[in-house]
C-alpha cells in the first residue's frame, strides 16, 4: 500500500427536480481510477469508490468520508475526486447528490481537519470555482522543510464560479476528468522518477487552454488554490541515478581527491582536484601535473548514461588539474594554481594562451596562478562561522523568504484564475518586493558555512536566488522590458524551480 489513499465520487443518476440524469459521469470514475493506478501507483486497497452503480445518496457520500479518514495516518496524502452536478444557493457551492446537496465548502473544511499531511480535491461540476481556500503556509524555524513542503490542501476546480462545466463531444467522459487523467498518466512530465502536484495541474491548464481557443462557445477556465507548503512530489516510477564513478587516489607527495567529468559533446574533458600534501614548487607541480595526466588520460568518468555510450573507450582531449593545500581548499574551489593539458585535437594556440604574469608555461606545462590564494584562504578561514550559527541564522532568514514566496504564488495563482488583473497583482508584489530583497542582503551577509554543512548551505542560498527573481517579472521597475505572456512564462518557470530548490534543501537537510 502507498501513502496516497483517495475517494473517488462520481454521481449520474438523480431524484432532485430539475437535476437531470449525467450518464456519462460513472464513466468518469472509472477512467480515475484506471489514472490513480496506473498513473500514481496507488494500488485496489488505497482507494475507496462511489459512483460506478450511478447512484450516490447523500448518507453514503458521508460515510465514505468518514470511512476514508479513519484510513489516513498523520504523513500520508489524500486525493479526493467528484465528478456530477455542482449549484450555486445563496452564492455558496453544492456538490450535488442523487438525493440532496452537500456543501462544498464544508467537504473542503473537513478535509482540511483530517490527520493526512496533504489533501488534493479535484472538482469537475458546474460553477465549482466558488470555494475559498484560508491563508497561506507559513514556514517556522523550528520545523524541518519535510514538516513544511506538502503540508495543508489544494484544490482544483474544472472551471470558474460563473461557468459550466461539459462532456467532452468525442468521449463519454468530462472534459477536465479527460484532461486530468491525461495528465495524471503522462510519462513526460516524471522527473527521476517522481511526478509533481504543480506539473499535473499545469498540464491540465494548459489542454483547457488550448480546448477553450478551439472551442469559444464552451469555455472551462480551471481554478487552482493552495495552502499548502511547496509541492507534492508523487513517486511514479521506479528510479536509478547513474552512478558516476568515483577516483580517489593517494601518493607520497599527493592526493587525487576527485576526477570529475566536464564533457561537451565529443569531447573528453576532466577536471582534476588535487592536494598537495606538502609544500612543492612549481617545477614539482608540473611534474606532478604529467604523472597525473598519464594517470587520467583513460580515466571512464562520466555524468550520464549517454556521455558514457558516446566517449567510452576514448583517451580525454582536455584535462585541467587544480592544486590545493588540503580538503578544505577543494571543497572551497580555492587552488594555488590550475594547469592545462590538450591533445593534438585540440586547439593549442587557444588552451596556452599566456599573459606571462599569472598565466604562463614553464618547461612544457600551462599554469594558470591564483595570486589571491593565500588571502582568500585566509578570508575563509577567519569568517567561517559555527556550524550552529550557520544553521540557525541561515533557518532564520529561510522561514521569512520561503512564507514570502508562498505568497507570490498565491497571488499569481489568483492572476491565473482571473481573480487579479495584472494591476492587482503588482500592487501584491509593491509590498512583498522589499521584504525578499532584505531577506537576501540578510542571506549574503551570513558567515562562511564549515565544510561539513556547505552542500545544504550553498542549496539554500539557490532557494534563496530563486524566490529573488519572483521579483524581477512583476517589477515595476522592469515592467515595460516583458510582455505580458512572457512574464507569465517567466514566472511559471521560476515556481517550478522553487518547487525543485525547495525539495533539494529539504533531501540535503536530512543529512544534517
Amino acid at each position: 500500500m502507498s501513502n496516497i489513499k483517495a475517494l473517488v465520487v462520481g454521481v449520474s443518476n438523480y431524484y432532485i427536480a430539475g437535476a437531470v440524469n449525467l450518464p456519462f459521469v460513472k464513466n468518469d470514475v472509472i477512467e480515475v481510477e484506471e489514472a490513480l493506478y496506473s498513473g500514481l501507483k496507488l494500488d485496489a486497497d488505497d482507494i475507496i469508490t462511489l459512483g460506478k452503480k450511478e447512484d450516490v445518496k447523500k448518507e453514503d457520500f458521508i460515510r465514505s468520508i468518514l470511512q476514508i479518514s479513519k484510513l489516513l495516518n498523520k504523513d500520508d496524502y489524500l486525493i479526493f475526486y467528484f465528478s456530477g452536478h455542482g449549484v450555486k444557493i445563496e452564492n455558496q457551492h453544492y456538490l450535488v447528490c442523487s438525493d440532496d446537496f452537500i456543501s462544498t465548502q464544508e467537504i473542503i473544511k473537513y478535509f482540511e481537519r483530517v490527520s493526512a499531511k496533504g489533501k488534493i480535491i479535484f472538482l469537475d461540476c458546474c460553477y465549482s470555482g466558488n470555494f475559498s481556500v484560508d491563508g497561506t503556509p507559513v514556514f517556522s524555524i523550528e520545523e524541518t522543510v519535510s514538516d513544511f513542503v506538502g503540508r495543508g490542501y489544494a484544490v482544483f476546480s474544472s472551471s470558474s464560479s460563473t461557468q459550466s462545466s461539459y462532456r467532452h463531444p468525442d468521449k463519454p467522459i468530462s472534459i477536465f476528468t479527460s484532461f486530468l487523467c491525461s495528465a495524471l498518466k503522462d510519462r513526460h512530465i516524471i522527473r527521476q522518477g517522481k511526478v509533481s502536484l504543480y506539473d499535473i495541474q499545469k498540464l491540465v491548464r494548459l489542454y483547457l487552454e488550448v480546448w477553450n481557443k478551439k472551442n469559444p462557445d464552451k469555455q472551462q477556465h480551471p481554478i487552482f488554490r493552495s495552502n499548502m507548503g511547496g509541492t507534492i512530489y508523487f513517486e511514479v516510477k521506479e528510479y536509478v541515478p547513474f552512478c558516476t564513478t568515483r577516483i580517489y587516489e593517494e601518493y607520497d607527495k599527493y592526493i587525487i581527491y576527485t576526477v570529475e567529468p566536464l564533457h561537451v559533446g565529443l569531447t573528453k574533458r576532466y577536471a582534476v582536484k588535487t592536494i598537495i600534501k606538502e609544500p612543492l614548487s612549481l617545477e614539482e607541480i608540473g611534474k606532478i601535473s604529467l604523472e597525473i595526466t598519464k594517470k587520467v588520460k583513460h580515466a571512464e568518468v562520466y555524468n550520464n548514461e549517454i556521455s558514457k555510450k558516446r566517449l567510452s573507450g576514448k583517451s580525454a582531449n582536455i584535462i585541467w588539474i587544480y592544486f590545493g593545500r588540503d580538503e578544505s581548499d577543494i571543497v572551497k574551489n580555492n587552488y594555488i594554481c590550475v594547469t592545462t593539458w590538450v591533445d593534438d585535437s585540440q586547439d593549442k594556440k587557444w588552451w596556452y594562451r599566456t599573459d606571462n604574469k599569472d598565466t604562463f608555461i614553464l618547461n612544457g606545462v600551462h599554469y594558470k596562478i591564483f595570486s589571491y590564494y593565500e588571502s582568500l584562504r585566509t578570508y575563509n578561514k577567519e569568517n567561517t562561522g559555527s556550524k550552529d550559527d550557520v544553521i540557525f541564522e541561515t533557518k532564520k532568514i529561510l522561514a521569512s523568504v520561503v512564507s514570502l514566496a508562498q505568497k507570490v504564488i498565491h497571488f499569481f495563482n489568483e492572476y491565473n484564475n482571473g481573480v487579479l488583473t495584472e494591476e492587482d497583482f503588482l500592487k501584491k508584489m509593491d509590498n512583498l518586493i522589499p521584504e525578499i530583497n532584505k531577506c537576501v542582503v540578510d542571506s549574503q551577509n551570513l558567515n562562511i558555512p564549515p565544510d561539513e554543512i556547505r552542500d545544504w548551505s550553498h542549496a539554500c542560498t539557490d532557494l534563496i536566488g530563486t524566490i529573488y527573481d519572483f521579483t524581477l517579472y512583476y517589477n515595476r521597475k522592469y515592467i515595460s522590458q516583458r510582455t505580458p505572456e512572457n512574464r507569465r512564462a517567466c514566472m511559471e518557470m521560476t515556481i517550478k524551480q522553487y518547487y525543485l530548490d525547495l525539495e533539494k534543501v529539504r533531501q540535503l537537510e536530512e543529512k544534517l
